[in-house]
């Protein structure tokens, strides 16, 4: 992994943005084509520092992972943030980089699966893709979540957030109460501080989760090579998603890992590692 190295540059966009790029290059490899990665909700690109590295090393090319607006070097949200200024942004990266594989976690993967739908991309990934088919992502805890951010309540907004998504393991199933007081003492730290800075990112991003909300039909346009992987610890709505995408993608690849929470790719998992690489090096 020595040989490695991960490179820093901007994307410029359409609409005038600027968006922050981190390229695990391979040692002596060009740092053009590879995988481009889509990051996940309330987190930044360097969380994904280790994924790309690894995933560099064992594909032996590129892999790009880029803040989305809102987070490092990157432009702030705009106020006509959509699903479509995600998309557009992503479509940017993969110009600039000239990749056309793509892997999505969470929110990213909702942004990878519907940008499959319109975009160059031969190879398409997704891991625990947040996405909603006929209603099926239920967000009625959002308008507690807005409030408590409207009321500088960030502990609040974070547990009512956290069971919301129902992502964090068996701490998302607190007393909202008991969490509350959890984050006041975990909003101390580092990686609390960063969380609580991205907080107010989150309404508009879940707002555009719902609002994509369709049937799985439409998603007969992805990519033949697709491969949508959910972990066998993760919520139980990501695999009923990956279950409906199942239902209208047969030559498609689904997987379970099992043992595999939700953040396998912020550790990131071996197993996970190694799904990617074989799909990707096919």
């Amino acid at each position: 992994m020595a040989a490695t190295q991960i490179h820093a540059s901007t994307v410029a966009t359409r609409d005038g943005a600027v968006l922050e790029l981190l390229t695990a290059s391979g040692g002596d490899k060009q740092a053009e084509g590879g995988v481009v990665v889509v990051h996940g909700s309330m987190v930044t690109a360097d969380l994904y520092r280790e994924l790309a590295l690894r995933l560099a090393e064992s594909l032996g090319s590129p892999v790009h992972v880029y803040n989305r607006r809102g987070r490092g070097a990157s432009s702030p949200q705009p106020e006509n943030y959509s699903l479509g200024v995600e998309i557009a942004d992503l479509g940017a990266v993969l110009a600039h980089t000239g990749s056309q594989a793509v892997f999505g976690h969470n929110y990213g993967g909702c942004i990878a699966l519907n940008a499959g739908r319109t975009l160059d991309i031969t190879q398409l990934a997704v891991y625990d893709p947040i996405i909603s088919f006929n209603g099926s992502y239920n967000a009625d805890w959002l308008d507690d979540y807005e409030a408590a951010l409207r009321h500088h309540d960030e502990e609040k907004a974070l547990a009512v957030l956290l069971r919301g998504l129902q992502a964090a393991g068996p701490i998302s199933k607190l007393p909202l109460p008991i969490l509350t007081v959890l984050n006041r003492i975990g909003s101390r730290t580092q990686p609390g501080k960063t969380l609580t800075r991205l907080l107010p990112t989150g309404p508009r991003e879940i707002r555009a989760v719902v609002a994509a909300d369709s049937k799985a039909k439409p998603f007969e346009q992805l990519p033949l090579e697709t491969l949508v992987l959910v972990g066998g610890a993760s919520p139980e709505y990501f695999s009923e998603a990956k279950d409906k995408l199942d239902d209208v993608l047969p030559a498609s690849d689904f997987d379970v890992l099992p043992r595999l929470a939700h953040d396998a790719p912020e550790r990131p998992a071996k197993a996970l590692i190694d799904r990617l690489t074989e799909f990707f090096s096919s």
